[in-house]
C-alpha cells in the first residue's frame, strides 16, 4: 500500500519563455541543422559557427585600405581608420559576423546567425541587402574570388561542411570539395589557389586547393586546434594564421610554397585571433581576447615588430543611446533582500541578444538564449528601444522577467528580486559540479578565478574544472592542483581528466598532480612505455586523496548490455568497476544518457560494488555555446570540516546525497538516508520532490528494478510522497525522478535526478539472483571489451591490462555462479 501526500507551495513564477519540449530521450544532439561526419555536433557548433562579442572580432580590411569591417555586439561595423569612427552597418535581430569585402570594395558578404541556422548575406556599403545564400543547412564563411565573379563559401547542403562556389553571373552553385569533415575559412590567393582549414581526423589542418580544382598539400596541422583562421596576402603567396601554443594562440606567417618554415608573429601568452592583411600587405590586423574576456582590435607589422591597439574613438550606432542599470537581489524566507550574483539574459524586442560588456558572453545551446553573469550590479549602454531582461540564480530559482524602454540619453534602473523554492544550504546540502573544463577551444582564456562568478550566479558551491589534452596540446596543465575560493566559500579546484579515447576517460576529482601520460591507446603515439591502462589511474588518484570516476560513459538511453556494439560501455569500465575499489561513475552528464548509464551502474551495485555516482556538466567555460556550470550537479549533506570542498568529495565517495539535472530528490527509508543501511523487511519510506520545471514521474528502484512508479507534478514547488515497501534480504534501494518539459532556470536536455543507494543489511550486500544476473551481463561486456582490445592491439595488449582482464573474469565468474560474493569479501 502506498500513501501519497502532496503539499504544493503557492509559488507562481513569471511565465518563462524559455521552454523546450523534451521527454526523457537520447543525449543532446544538435541545435543547428545536423552535419554529417561529426560524432558530437557540440564541437562543430562551438568551433565553426560565429560568436556574439563585446568588442571587434572577425576584422576584414577594405581593398582601398581605408576601412576595417568587423563584428561587434552581433552587428557588422565599418571603422574609418583615419577618423577612428566605427559606424554600425547592420541592425537586425540576428547575429551578423565574419564580413568579407568584394574586390571593388562595394559589397560585403557576411554570416547571419538566426540562433538555429546560418545564412550568407551580401550587402552594399550602405547596408542594403543585395542577395542571400540560405540553404536548409549550415552556411558559413563567404570569400570573394579575386576577379569578383565567384563567392566561395562553406555549406553542409551536401551533408558535410564542404566548400562551395556561387557563380554571380549564372547564379549556379557547385561543390569545390567533397566529403570533407569540416572545410571552411577559405581564402583566395592571388595565383588562383585557395587555402582553407579542414578537420582531418583529430587534427585541424591548413590545406591548399589548386587553381585547377585538384587537392593541394597540407601546409600545417595541429591536434584539435580550432583557430587556424588563415588569411592571404593581397599580392604574394604568404598567409597568416593562428597556431595553438599551450592555452594560448599565436599568429604565424608562412610562405605557402615553403611551408616548413613559418615565422612566429605575435608574442607568447596572448590569444591572438582572426588575422587579416592590410590592403598593401604591410600590416596584419587581428583580434586580441583580453583578461576581461572582451575583444580589442590590434595591428602588427607583417614582418614582425611591436603590437599596437587600433583606437576606436567613437561608436556610431545611428540611433540615440541610453543606459540600463540592473540590480539583482535574492529574496530570503523572511522577506529580506540582498544583492546576489545572477545569470542575465537581455534581448531587444525583435530578439537581438545583448552581449556582456564586462566579461564573457554565452549562449544556451539547449534552449537558445544568450546569457551572461552579473555580480549583482551591471550597467549597459544600449541603443534606444524596448528590451526584455530575465534573471535567475540557480536551478531552484523562479526566473524573473522585466521589460523596459531605453530612451535617448536616459538611465533606466531596474531591480530584479529573485526567489527560490528551495534553499539547499539552509536544508543542509552543498552542491558540486564534478566535471567541467576551464579552457578548451573557445575564444577566451580564463583564469581559475573567472569561474567563481558563474558558479555564484548558478548557486553552485563547488566545481572540479579538469585540465585536458587536445592531443599534443595540454590545456591548463600548469594549473592542476590550484584552487580559487570566493569570500562566500565558493570554490573551484582544478584537476585532470585522463583522456584515453579508447579505454575510456577518467576524471580525478581533487587531484593535485597530473597523471602521465595524459593519453594512451592503440591509435595514439607511443612515447616510451606501452604498458598503460586505466587501472593505473585509480591508485594514482587515491594516493592524492582524489576520487577517480569514469566520465560521460554511456551515450544512449537503451540498456547497453542489450547491444554493446550499438550503445556500449567505455572499454575498460568493467575491469575497473570490478577491481578498482571506490572508482566512481558519472551518472549525470549533459552529453550522455543517465538512463543508459544507470543500467551500467545498477549492474555494479548488484554485485556489491560500492561505486559512487558522480555528476558533471562537462561544459567548457571558455566556450560561447555552452550550458551553464552546474547544469549537472550533485547535492551532498554538509558536514563541519576544515576543508569543506574535500569533505563534500568524501560525501560523494561515501555514496550520500543525490545527482541531478534540475529536481531535488530527498529520500529516506526507515529514517535512513542514501549512503547508510536499512534492515530487510517491511519499511516506511518518504520522498520530497522539489522542482521549478514539471517532473513526469518518480520511481523507486530496488536492485536495478523499478518497483513503483508515481506521478510527478507540475513544478514551481514541492511534492511529498510516503509509502511502505517490503525489502529483500540484500542489495539496495534508491529513488529517481525524470521527464517533463525542460527550460530555464536549468539548461539540461532532460530532467533527471537519482539518489545514491541505501544498502539493505550492510554496505555492499547483494541479492543472489540479481547478483548472478549482473555478473553474467558484466562477463558478456568483458568479452566484448577483450575482443575490441585484441582487434586493436593485436598481440600487443598491454601486459598489465591482460592481467586485469583475467582477474576481473575470475571474480565475475565466481559471482555468476554463486551470486553471494560481496564487496566486503
Amino acid at each position: 500500500m502506498t500513501m501519497i501526500r502532496t503539499s504544493a507551495l503557492a509559488l507562481l513564477a513569471t511565465a518563462v519563455w524559455l521552454a523546450s519540449a523534451a521527454a526523457v530521450s537520447a543525449q543532446w544532439t544538435h541545435r543547428y541543422p545536423k552535419v554529417e561526419g561529426f560524432g558530437h555536433q557540440l564541437y562543430l557548433e562551438q568551433e565553426n559557427l560565429p560568436i556574439l562579442s563585446s568588442g571587434p572580432i572577425y576584422p576584414a580590411v577594405s581593398p582601398d585600405g581605408a576601412t576595417v569591417a568587423f563584428a561587434h555586439q552581433g552587428w557588422i561595423w565599418l571603422l574609418d581608420l583615419d577618423s577612428g569612427v566605427a559606424r554600425r552597418l547592420t541592425d537586425g535581430s540576428a547575429v551578423d559576423a565574419r564580413p568579407r569585402w568584394s574586390p571593388d570594395g562595394q559589397r560585403i558578404a557576411f554570416v547571419r546567425d538566426s540562433g538555429s541556422d546560418t545564412a550568407i548575406v551580401i550587402a552594399g556599403r550602405d547596408g542594403t541587402v543585395l542577395s542571400e545564400i540560405d540553404t536548409p543547412a549550415i552556411d558559413l564563411d563567404p570569400e570573394f574570388t579575386r576577379d569578383g565573379r565567384f563567392l566561395i563559401y562553406t555549406s553542409a547542403r551536401g551533408g558535410r561542411l564542404d566548400l562551395w562556389r556561387r557563380d554571380f553571373e549564372t547564379g549556379a552553385d557547385e561543390a569545390v570539395t567533397s566529403g570533407a569533415r569540416a572545410a571552411r575559412a577559405a581564402r583566395a590567393l592571388s595565383d588562383g589557389r585557395i587555402v582553407y582549414q579542414e578537420a582531418i581526423g583529430p587534427a585541424l589542418a591548413l590545406r591548399l586547393r589548386n587553381a585547377d580544382g585538384t587537392d593541394g598539400q597540407v601546409l600545417t596541422e595541429q591536434g584539435w586546434m580550432a583557430h587556424l583562421n588563415p588569411d592571404v596576402h593581397p599580392a604574394e603567396r604568404a598567409i597568416v594564421y593562428g597556431i595553438g601554443d599551450g592555452n594560448t594562440v599565436r599568429l604565424a606567417v608562412m610562405d605557402v610554397d615553403r611551408p616548413a618554415f613559418p615565422r612566429w608573429l605575435t608574442p607568447a601568452g596572448e590569444k591572438a585571433l582572426f588575422p587579416t592583411w592590410s590592403a598593401d600587405g604591410s600590416r596584419i590586423y587581428y583580434t586580441l581576447a583580453d583578461a576581461n574576456q572582451q575583444f580589442r582590435l590590434m595591428v602588427i607589422p607583417a614582418a614582425g615588430g611591436s603590437v599596437q591597439p587600433v583606437e576606436i574613438k567613437r561608436w556610431d550606432y545611428g540611433a540615440p543611446m541610453g543606459e540600463l542599470s540592473i540590480i539583482t537581489r535574492l529574496s530570503g524566507p523572511d522577506g529580506s533582500l540582498r544583492p546576489t550574483p545572477a545569470r542575465l539574459s537581455i534581448t531587444r524586442a525583435d530578439g537581438h541578444p545583448v552581449a556582456n560588456p564586462a566579461g564573457p558572453t554565452y549562449v544556451d545551446n539547449q534552449n537558445g538564449p544568450v546569457y551572461f553573469y552579473t555580480d549583482g550590479r551591471t550597467a549597459l549602454q544600449l541603443p534606444e528601444g524596448d528590451y526584455r531582461i530575465v534573471a535567475t540564480h540557480g536551478p531552484f530559482s523562479l526566473p524573473q522577467t522585466h521589460e523596459v524602454r531605453i530612451g535617448a540619453e536616459r538611465t533606466v534602473s531596474v531591480s530584479l528580486d529573485i526567489s527560490q523554492i528551495w534553499d539547499a544550504q539552509a536544508a543542509g546540502f552543498a552542491s558540486a559540479d564534478h566535471h567541467v573544463h576551464l579552457n578548451g577551444s573557445g575564444v577566451n582564456e580564463l583564469k581559475l578565478d573567472d569561474l567563481l562568478l558563474p558558479m555564484q550566479g548558478e548557486d553552485l558551491d563547488f566545481s572540479a574544472p579538469m585540465a585536458w589534452n587536445q592531443y599534443n596540446r595540454f590545456i591548463d596543465a600548469d594549473r592542476i592542483g590550484q584552487r580559487a575560493t570566493a569570500e562566500d566559500g565558493t570554490t573551484a579546484w582544478l584537476t585532470q581528466e585522463v583522456r584515453s579515447d579508447y579505454h575510456g576517460h577518467i576524471g580525478m576529482i581533487g587531484a593535485t598532480e597530473a597523471f602521465q601520460p595524459w593519453f594512451f591507446g592503440p591509435t595514439n603515439p607511443v612515447y616510451g612505455n606501452r604498458d598503460l591502462h586505466n587501472g593505473l589511474v585509480n591508485p594514482f588518484a587515491k594516493a592524492q586523496g582524489a576520487l577517480a570516476t569514469y566520465v560521460h560513459p554511456v551515450g544512449g538511453d537503451s540498456d547497453p548490455f542489450v547491444d554493446l556494439a550499438a550503445n556500449g560501455l567505455p572499454l575498460e569500465l568493467v575491469v575497473d568497476g570490478v577491481l578498482s575499489e571506490g572508482i566512481g561513475l558519472e551518472l549525470v552528464c549533459q552529453w550522455t544518457s543517465p538512463l543508459g548509464t544507470a543500467q551500467a551502474w545498477y549492474r555494479f551495485l548488484n554485485i556489491g560494488r560500492t561505486m559512487p555516482a558522480t555528476s558533471g556538466t562537462d561544459m567548457m567555460a571558455n566556450f560561447y555555446r555552452v550550458p551553464a556550470v552546474g547544469t549537472a550537479r550533485a547535492y551532498v549533506p554538509i558536514t563541519e570540516a576544515k576543508d569543506a570542498y574535500a569533505s563534500a568529495v568524501d560525501r560523494v565517495r561515501s555514496g550520500e546525497g543525490f545527482v541531478t539535472t534540475g529536481p531535488a530528490l530527498l529520500f529516506e527509508i526507515d529514517g535512513r538516508t542514501p549512503g547508510s543501511t536499512v534492515p530487510q523487511g517491511r519499511q516506511e519510506w518518504s520522498i520530497e520532490l522539489i522542482s521549478v520545471r514539471p517532473v513526469e514521474r518518480l520511481e523507486l528502484i530496488v536492485n536495478g528494478q523499478v518497483v513503483q512508479t508515481l506521478e510527478g507534478f507540475g513544478g514551481n514547488g514541492h511534492k511529498r510522497y510516503t509509502g511502505m515497501i517490503d525489502l529483500p534480504s540484500g542489495g539496495w534501494i534508491a529513488a529517481r525522478a525524470m521527464g517533463g518539459q525542460t527550460g530555464w532556470p536549468v539548461m539540461s536536455y532532460v530532467h533527471f535526478a537519482h539518489t545514491q543507494p541505501v544498502w539493505i543489511g550492510h554496505v555492499g550486500s547483494t541479492e543472489p539472483v540479481a547478483a548472478r544476473a549482473a555478473a553474467s551481463d558484466l562477463l558478456r561486456a568483458l568479452d566484448y571489451s577483450e575482443g575490441k582490445f585484441t582487434e586493436s592491439y593485436g598481440t600487443a595488449i598491454p601486459p598489465g591490462l591482460l592481467v586485469r582482464l583475467g582477474d576481473a573474469r575470475q571474480r565475475l565468474t565466481i559471482l555468476a555462479g554463486a551470486g553471494q560474493l560481496s564487496a566486503r569479501e
